[in-house]
């Protein structure tokens, strides 16, 4: 009897939703004889195994980042269903997606990026089970030739590796299904993997793949901006390597040394293949000498020789930014993600000094007294002044210039009595005093809209991954190296050009965080950094407390500014009331997704193990 992969309710379970070129028999089936003896069908089932790609960005729930929202670095204003503003409150359970206005696994399900009603754990392995029903089948498959192959069977193999370091980033720990687990499949012979034998898998994988000399190193034609690469194969190996070195899930054993080689080989195959940071501006009218927002605003271009030799994986393009992370001048539907007062304080001034203590930023828990350096320049009555150029790439602030909806290049006036001030009952206005700017083309407005990309793997990451491994393994001199070309893109003093600053291992580990940070603002890396940076029974203290800037402006012309926490309230004669709110997925259960409840019980049932995560 011929094996079918059944096109049906009940495969939906294994394989993922249906796919148009699979759906063509009349009875809704068809046999993996008939798909694989098709070259045109091979190929479009390696299409399928693609589909509903995550969208990263603003694809989640609200057309918002969810993962950004939940960070340190923004306070969401959580409109048209966002999660985050249940999370803000700390409510998730196990109970899944129970249906639009309920409360359930607020973390796993996200309906723009998963599908209606599908977490993440089905949603990775759906795709996982579609990929190893391709993998057993295109040794024998028909083929436009063998060249084709052996590219799409190295292809599929990276692809499969993305989805379990999605997996495993997410829940720390993952079941290694490489067989095609037809509808027959006996859970009961499960064995969850630890988060390290995944990364080992994942990482071998992607050794294999890269050894195929038909895998391209990267996409030549625009429509195969998300097929897999060589270089999301070594980018892959990178994240992966720090990640299983990290705390959260190096189970008390040094992985450094082994993740240092790893990453310095990826970095290495990457500056050997024509990968290089994106450092000169093409519209230095728009963009003056500060090519890391130029590139941050633009689309990536596709050829054998590319302007943007940088972007390893875009999941995106997107054109309405300036609507749904807008500024009131606009008249945007939402002020969207606003960055936080912590995420502008780590902005270090222009000459390379940090504003803040970096090993004690605050004096006190809720932030409002910050340890300021006094040797740093930075004046509080003054604070945007001579800042990392990064800043001005990533927020609007009081007195910076947009593009009005009449096409004028307005003031944006964030202060108490301006058009633009805060005002927590308006979704237009910010919460914070500040406006996001990342990812924001100068030239967007209401009325003009300007495609930018973006950029989920990238070049910056496999250096700064690299520099972390020698910072632990106490490779200072290296590590310091490895930062430099981050800082010389924006033209700022390495970390070892400042004046004052003493490196040791442990200052060093405190400026390359920051570096990261900054770097990476409103991409979806700082998520994942403070949780793989906390030790399992700890909490995420950085992120529990979050503060704005009040701003109010005098009869001279000047201006005062007052740090307040977040969702506090203003009067002029009353003055500040609330105790703000604390974003309450802080605790040291958020540091990992929940499995559903059903899950839980349907794999303890089948294997006597219990896989849910602590705190759930």
């Amino acid at each position: 009897m011929k094996t079918k992969i059944l096109i049906t309710a009940l495969s939906l379970i294994l394989f993922g939703s249906c796919s148009e070129v699979l759906d063509i028999s009349p009875d809704g089936t068809q046999t993996t004889e008939d798909i694989f003896s098709d070259e045109t069908t091979t190929g479009a089932y390696l299409t399928s195994c693609y589909e509903k790609f995550m969208a990263y960005g603003y694809g989640y729930t609200g057309i918002e980042n969810q993962n950004v929202s939940i960070s340190d670095d923004t306070w969401s204003i959580g409109r048209n269903g966002a999660k985050s503003a249940y999370l803000y409150q700390g409510i998730c359970n196990t109970d899944g997606d129970i249906g639009w206005g309920q409360v359930g696994n607020t973390l796993a399900y996200q309906s723009n990026m998963f599908g209606y009603k599908v977490g993440a754990w089905e949603h990775f392995y759906k795709r996982i089970r579609r990929t190893n029903v391709f993998l057993s089948q295109i040794e024998t498959a028909a083929v436009p030739s063998e060249e084709e192959r052996a590219k799409w069977t190295a292809e599929a193999k990276v692809l499969r590796a993305f989805f379990y370091l999605e997996l495993i980033q997410r829940y720390g720990k993952a079941f290694i299904i490489t067989d095609p687990a037809y509808v027959d499949f006996d859970e009961s012979e499960l064995v969850m993997s630890s988060f390290k034998e995944v990364s080992d898998f994942i990482i071998s994988e992607c050794d294999e793949a890269m050894n195929e000399d038909a895998l391209p190193w990267r996409p030549v034609v625009s429509t195969d901006y998300r097929r897999m690469t060589k270089s999301i194969a070594a980018a892959l190996k990178s994240r992966t390597a720090i990640y299983m070195a990290s705390s959260l899930f190096n189970e008390g054993e040094n992985y450094w040394p082994e993740a240092e080689a790893i990453c310095e080989e990826s970095l290495n195959d990457l500056l050997n293949n024509g990968f290089e940071l994106y450092t000169s501006v093409r519209s230095p009218s728009y963009f003056g000498t500060n090519a890391y927002q130029e590139y941050s605003c633009t689309t990536q271009d596709y050829s054998d020789n590319p302007i943007d030799k940088e972007t390893i994986l875009r999941t995106q393009n997107f054109s309405t930014a300036w609507n749904y992370q807008g500024l009131p001048i606009n008249n945007a539907a939402s002020a969207g993600m606003t960055p936080t007062q912590e995420l502008v304080d780590a902005y270090p001034m222009s000459n390379g000094k940090y504003i803040l203590d970096l090993s004690k930023p605050y004096n006190d828990v809720k932030h409002l007294s910050p340890n300021l350096n006094l040797e740093s320049g930075y004046d509080e009555t003054n604070p945007y002044v001579d800042r990392d150029p990064r800043f001005y790439a990533t927020v609007y602030y009081n007195g910076s210039t947009a593009l009005n909806s009449s096409n004028v290049e307005t003031t944006l006036d964030i202060f108490r009595t301006g058009e633009c001030a805060i005002d927590g009952s308006n979704t237009q206005r910010t919460q914070t005093g500040y406006y996001p700017r990342r990812h924001y083309n100068p030239l967007a407005r209401r009325g003009k809209s300007v495609g930018v990309s973006f950029r989920y793997m990238r070049l910056a990451e496999l250096y700064l991954n690299y520099a972390e491994c020698l910072i632990e393994n106490n490779k200072l001199t290296e590590a310091v190296a490895a930062i430099k070309p981050i800082r010389d893109r924006v033209n700022m003093p390495n970390i070892d050009e400042v004046e004052g600053v003493s490196i040791d291992q442990q200052n060093l580990r405190l400026m390359y965080r920051n570096e990261r940070r900054i770097e990476f603002a409103y991409e979806e890396n700082r998520y994942y950094d403070v949780r793989r940076w906390t030790n399992p029974t700890d909490n995420m203290d950085v992120i529990r407390y979050e503060t704005g800037m009040w701003i109010e402006k005098n009869e001279d012309g000047t201006f005062t500014y007052q740090r307040f926490q977040i969702n506090d309230s203003y009067h002029p004669e009353t003055g500040w009331a609330g105790s703000g709110l604390e974003k309450l997925c802080y605790t040291n259960k958020f540091l990992l997704y929940p499995f559903d409840a059903s899950e839980v019980s349907n794999i303890l049932a089948n294997t006597q193990v219990n896989i849910q995560n602590p705190g759930w």
